[in-house]
């Protein structure tokens, strides 16, 4: 990534005000935010500014590392399917933060689930049976 995008994002993340700390290091943004339960919106910002000032055909995935969040970006093709264009559709005027949208979704829970290593499906299942007392 070409030094001048790193610097533009970053001085936004910095910008938004929900960043305490912010680096990139190999194309990916690393920042420590004031509050962990921003998460999303910083996320939702930082792509609605990724995808308007920079790449419109790009994405922006979220990552948790530690007491941090990476975020890197990709081709459209390539992004997790957290947000859809048609979120903002309309929308212009809005904050990301107006947007009612998580990164969990029932898609990712029953991905989760099929995914499952047997012995975990195992454990999950003589954990229920001993609180059912069999």
């Amino acid at each position: 990534m070409q030094k001048k995008i790193e610097k533009q994002i970053v001085e936004f993340a910095k910008d938004t005000g929900l960043t305490e700390r912010r680096e990139i290091v190999h194309g990916t943004l690393y920042v420590k935010l004031h509050e962990e339960k921003e998460c999303d919106t910083f996320h939702r910002a930082i792509r609605t500014f990724y995808k308007d000032q920079i790449n419109n055909e790009g994405g922006v995935n979220m990552y948790a590392v530690g007491d941090e969040f990476a975020f890197d970006f990709v081709p459209q093709d390539r992004e997790a399917p957290v947000f859809s264009d048609e979120d903002y559709s309309g929308k212009e005027d809005m904050m990301p933060s107006d947007v009612d949208k998580g990164i969990w979704s029932e898609f990712a829970e029953e991905e989760l689930m099929n995914n499952m290593p047997e012995d975990v499906d195992t454990m999950l299942d003589l954990m229920n049976d001993a609180k059912e007392g069999r």
